[in-house]
Formats: C-alpha cells, sequence, structure tokens
C-alpha cells in the first residue's frame, strides 16, 4: 500500500511499481484534475525516504516545459511520497517496445528540449541520476517530458547527458545504441545528428551544450513515401495478364490461320475476405468546420463486429450515451492486437477529445487517407493510457480521410470481466 497521502489526493489506479517506488493514478479532488501519486512504503530506509525527497524537491525547483511538473513531495510516517503532473502514462519505452519509436519530425524538437530540461536541473546543482527510455513521456499530443523523479541515483550530471543521448538514440531508431548510425538507418537524417549523439553518450557535452548542438542540427528530410506493396503487386499481375492475353491472341491467329483469333479463357480473381468492412454511409454529425460522416467499429482479428448497434453514440452529441467494448473473460492483449472505431471525416480536424474514456484503457489514434481492412496499413498518429474525465489531442493536418481509435488494453471491472466504454468522440477545427 502507498504511504499516507493528503485526503486532497484519491488514489483511482495502481499503475505498477518503478524499482522501490509504487505509482499510482490519482485524482487532485480541489482542482479536479488527474495527478500521479510516487509512493515509497514502509519497507523503505529512512535513508532512503530523505534521498528521495531531496531529488524530487530538487525537481520542483525547476519550471521547464519538458520538464513534468511537480506538485508536492513529503516524508511522513512509514514513508515518502510525491505528487506530480500526470502526463497520459505512455513512456517513449512503452513506444518502441510497441515498434513506433518517436517520429522523425517531432525528433530534433523534443530531443533538444529534453537536453534542455536536464540543462535547468543541472543549474541549480541538481541531477536526475537515472534517465533511460521509462523516464521520459512521449505521445504526439504532447511534448516529451523527463519524469520518474526519486529513483535511486545511480549517475552524476555527466552520467545524466550520456544516458540521455543513448535514450535519444534508441528512440529515435528503435533500437539500443551502438549498432549502425542512425543516418544509415533512417531516410533524410543528417549525420551530424549521429555525431552530436555519439558526443552526448561519450561525455563530451554538458547538457546545455548537448541543448545547442541539437537545436542546431538540420531538419530532417521526410522520407518519400513509395507506393503501397499491395498496389504493386496488382500493378505486375495485370500486366502478367495483359502480356499472357497478347501472347495468346497472336498464337491463336498463327495456328488459326489468319481466323478468328483463339482467346484465352477468362481468369477471375477473388478477393481474400477479411472481418472488417469499410463503414457505410450514415448521418453526418458536424463538429465546426470539419464533420464526421460515420462512425463503425473495427476488428480486424476478431468477429467483424464490436457491439455495433450502438456505435453511432459516439458521435449523437450526447455525453449521457455510450459504446461499450464487448466484454473478455481474460485481458485483450492475450486474445487479439486490439479493436477500434472508425471515423469518416470531412475537413482537417486541428484536435480529437475524447470523453468518459473508461480509466486505465490503453489506446492509439491512427489516420488513413482510404479504408484498409488491415491495421498495419494504417498511420499511427499517438497513444496514451486514458485518465478520468476528457481528454484533447493535437492532430497533425490531414485532410477528410479516416480517423480510428484503437483500444490496446483494457481495464479489468468489478465484475472480474475486461470491457472499456467510451460516451463521445468529437473532432474540432
Amino acid at each position: 500500500m502507498p504511504a499516507a497521502i493528503p485526503d486532497r489526493f484519491k488514489l483511482e489506479m495502481r499503475l505498477g511499481r518503478d524499482g522501490d517506488i509504487e505509482e499510482w493514478l490519482a485524482t487532485d479532488t480541489s482542482l479536479d484534475r488527474p495527478v500521479l501519486v510516487r509512493s515509497l512504503g514502509p519497507e523503505t530506509t529512512s535513508k532512503r525516504r530523505k534521498q528521495f525527497v531531496d531529488q524530487v524537491g530538487n525537481a520542483a525547483k525547476v519550471a521547464h516545459p519538458h520538464l513534468a511538473r511537480v506538485f508536492a513531495v513529503a516524508e511522513v510516517d512509514g514513508g515518502a511520497y510525491s505528487v506530480s503532473e500526470w502526463t497520459g502514462g505512455s513512456t517513449v519505452a512503452d513506444r518502441v517496445d510497441a515498434s513506433h519509436p518517436i517520429e522523425l519530425p517531432d525528433f530534433l524538437p523534443n530531443a533538444a528540449g529534453l537536453a534542455g530540461a536536464l540543462a535547468a536541473l543541472h543549474e541549480i546543482d541538481a541531477t536526475h541520476g537515472a534517465v533511460d527510455l521509462s523516464a521520459i513521456s512521449y505521445s504526439a499530443g504532447h511534448a516529451a517530458k523527463l519524469g520518474a523523479f526519486g529513483r535511486e541515483p545511480r549517475t552524476d550530471t555527466g552520467g545524466d547527458v550520456r544516458s540521455l543521448a543513448a535514450a535519444l538514440e534508441s528512440a529515435l531508431t528503435g533500437s539500443p545504441p551502438g549498432g549502425p548510425p542512425p543516418s544509415e538507418r533512417i531516410d533524410g537524417l543528417s549525420r551530424s545528428i549521429d555525431r552530436i549523439l555519439r558526443s552526448g553518450q561519450s561525455g563530451d557535452l554538458a547538457a546545455s551544450e548537448f541543448e545547442k548542438a541539437l537545436r542546431a542540427a538540420p531538419t530532417p528530410r521526410s522520407p518519400v513515401a513509395e507506393p503501397r506493396v499491395a498496389s504493386r503487386r496488382l500493378v505486375i499481375s495485370a500486366i502478367v495478364l495483359v502480356i499472357v492475353a497478347i501472347g495468346l491472341v497472336a498464337l491463336g491467329r498463327v495456328v488459326g490461320g489468319g481466323g478468328e483469333p483463339i482467346l484465352p479463357t477468362p481468369v477471375t480473381t477473388t478477393t481474400p475476405s477479411v472481418t472488417a468492412t469499410e463503414p457505410p454511409p450514415s448521418t453526418t454529425a458536424p463538429v465546426g468546420e470539419v464533420a464526421i460522416m460515420n462512425a463503425a467499429t473495427f476488428d480486424p482479428f476478431g468477429g467483424g463486429g464490436e457491439n455495433d448497434d450502438s456505435v453511432t453514440n459516439l458521435v449523437d452529441g450526447d455525453i449521457t450515451t455510450s459504446w461499450q467494448t464487448e466484454r473478455y473473460q481474460d485481458p485483450l492483449a492475450g486474445i487479439k492486437p486490439g479493436v477500434g472505431v472508425t471515423f469518416t471525416m470531412r475537413g482537417t480536424p486541428a484536435r480529437i477529445q475524447l470523453i468518459g474514456l473508461s480509466v486505465g484503457t490503453r489506446f492509439e489514434i491512427y489516420w488513413s487517407d482510404a479504408f484498409y481492412p488491415q491495421l498495419d496499413e494504417w498511420a499511427r498518429i499517438a497513444g496514451a493510457q486514458a485518465p478520468p474525465g476528457a481528454m484533447f489531442f493535437d492532430l497533425p493536418p490531414r485532410e477528410s480521410g479516416f480517423w480510428m481509435v484503437w483500444l490496446t488494453d483494457l481495464p479489468r471491472q468489478a465484475d472480474g470481466t475486461y470491457y472499456a466504454s467510451i460516451s463521445e468522440v468529437r473532432f474540432l477545427p
């Protein structure tokens, strides 16, 4: 159990452990906002608790956009605790584990910002002491932030920079540092970024110098998208069929002595059946200058549907109605990769708002220019874990097309089953 904390903070869900620190998602009832509670229990020594309070207290003295804000820290009977900003629950470690490293256009601004956050700590003679991928929160809707304060320190200020540089290389490539240079693996990346990351890992740069070098690095070029593999296969197949047909026609003319050509037997091609189908048209639900044309479930790894009859509750403008997944007897990850809801859009939304998503649900947001039946043909935009209340995510500019909320982990409910519900999904201009 966590240490005694003020009644103002209501514990909602245990998130797990970070070393000897227990983490909880909680609600600050005074301000009605989600917060992260980190706690040391009675099994820890008084020396360790003081170290925790000092480390977190130093972080609380620094205000930086890439540093998670600390609201409270204290040592109490039987332990110590801190209360800090809830950044969504999605870390860079989660993204790398899911094979979704930081998108190339977002890498340099966030990398430089994190180096600046370290520099701000070092300016007051404080260290983080244990920087790694799991200490950095990140989603497409929020800037990367350094958190996980209060860990047992393993390094000094120089070690902070080395650890951050190593973490940034992994965040960029999805692989541990030390392999081929990132520029050899990522199209459009300048070799100067290789040199900056390696200088950081070798201990040649202070945090402020590391930040300055990253901000001065050339912006990566966006790679040119290649044609879809499926489309190339179809084109090649069509060309082969045409060549075969021409050959057979020519052969028919030779054999038939100039009479009627011998035509090949028509070939009928069939499309493999899939469990997900393109959503049918339905009533529009305007949202400002953008409009949701249709909402439909997306279940490519299951039976093809997921409580389809109530999915329109997500766009009816009424937060008292909701859509709910099916109830599962086991965690969703052990059954299938996920289940989702797609939205056919008109216009270019700037933000998405999720209202009433069950607390603790892990989800991702995808976009595609057309409706594709396979998940890997959609572009992943963001991912997070649902806190209490409504959430907003900034969206990159995408004209019309299809958006999807993809649920990857459902919370365990009081009856022992696993399911999630959403009251409303809104796209805002």
